[in-house]
């Protein structure tokens, strides 16, 4: 099986992007697979008037990657826990295509309105799938839209093609929803994933959360509480906080590795100025 980890990242090479792209190399490494990392490249910009928010998903585009058995695309605030050797690309099993959910956020997205991201929104914008695309979201037992994190996401080679073949292209799912009215976040292409690993014939598979447990605050104040969903046999960790990408590599590492009572230095030191 020949497989491949891909990240993206358009900026100055911050601490964060450095420290995530060195271990993921390492963890491919352990694995065996390959990795391939691009820097301030513009391959999806090409064919989508949102810049950069489509380019972690440049394998969707670029022809490169139709040799490969299985790609990852893993986020640029992801880091696998120390010594991984847990094959990610072992989890699938015929389906075309893996990704995390976020199960708490249909609810959080009940309580908070962050730049228009609601569950009222979620449940007009899977409707607006279904009218347009035929597509029957999935949802939560009560009934709320599902949302998933395409901070990490596999995806097989056949998957690959009918992503290809059959998914609309990048520019006429953000033309759709820009004109049906909806905040940003839905253009982008997460919720375009989202979507589309729903249509007719594609297989997807929810992968175990333990492959994207993410570390966030719950609202924006500043004392606001970590909503932390390590486990016990987390994999990867979904760094969530707004500028975790300059942190130094030790400071990731503790977030990565250790229990929030003992993240140390610019951490918590600086921990009153996150957003």
């Amino acid at each position: 099986m020949r497989n491949i980890i891909y990240q993206y990242w358009k900026g100055p090479m911050k601490p964060g992007v450095k420290a995530s792209t060195k271990l993921m190399k390492e963890y491919a490494d352990r694995i065996g697979a390959e990795y391939r990392f691009d820097h301030n490249i513009e391959m999806a910009s090409q064919v989508v008037d949102i810049p950069i928010y489509y380019e972690p998903a440049n394998p969707l585009v670029d022809g490169f990657f139709d040799k490969y058995d299985n790609i990852a695309l893993v986020d640029i605030d992801v880091f696998p826990v120390e010594g991984l050797t847990q094959n990610i690309f072992e989890e699938l099993n015929g389906e075309d295509a893996g990704i995390c959910t976020e199960p708490m956020q249909p609810k959080f997205r009940q309580i908070y309105n962050v730049a228009g991201i609601t569950n009222s929104n979620d449940s007009n914008w899977a409707a607006l799938l279904k009218k347009q695309w035929g597509i029957e979201y999935s949802r939560d037992i009560d009934g709320r839209p599902m949302v998933y994190n395409t901070g990490v996401v596999i995806i097989s080679k056949n998957g690959l093609a009918k992503m290809k073949k059959n998914w609309p292209k990048f520019q006429e799912y953000v033309n759709v929803v820009r004109r049906a009215g909806f905040p940003r976040f839905y253009l982008l292409f997460q919720d375009y994933f989202s979507a589309f690993i729903h249509m007719r014939g594609f297989k997807f598979k929810a992968l175990d959360n333990n492959w994207n447990s993410y570390v966030h605050k719950l609202g924006s104040h500043p004392n606001a509480t970590v909503n932390d969903t390590r486990t016990a046999n987390t994999k990867l960790v979904h760094i969530m906080f707004r500028t975790a990408d300059d942190w130094p590599e030790e400071s990731l590492w503790q977030i990565t590795n250790k229990p929030v009572s003992e993240w140390q230095l610019p951490v918590n030191k600086n921990w009153p100025n996150e957003g």
